[in-house]
């Protein structure tokens, strides 16, 4: 796992609190793109909202690109808790 994806797992972690457990237990390597994409997204609102006169409609953007990929994410843990049952 790449330090990004690194990031992003957490980010997500701290935006779905009720999947951490979920999300730590997630090994496959192959949704690192995903988490990695979290992280890009996640520290672009951050350095927008850093200038005084941030461009609102791009912190929406990014910020709306950041809850459909956590609700990308929860869907998929949901359907993999399902699977275990």
């Amino acid at each position: 796992m790449t330090s990004l994806a690194k990031i992003g797992r957490a980010r997500v972690a701290l935006a779905l609190p009720r999947q951490r457990e979920q999300l730590r237990a997630l090994n496959a390597e192959q949704y690192d793109l995903l988490f990695e994409t979290y992280a890009l997204a996640a520290m672009r609102v951050d350095e927008l909202l850093r200038k005084q006169s941030p461009e609102q409609d791009l912190v929406n953007e990014y910020r709306e690109i950041c809850l459909d990929i956590q609700e990308d994410i929860a869907l998929l843990l949901g359907r993999m808790q399902r699977q275990c049952e």
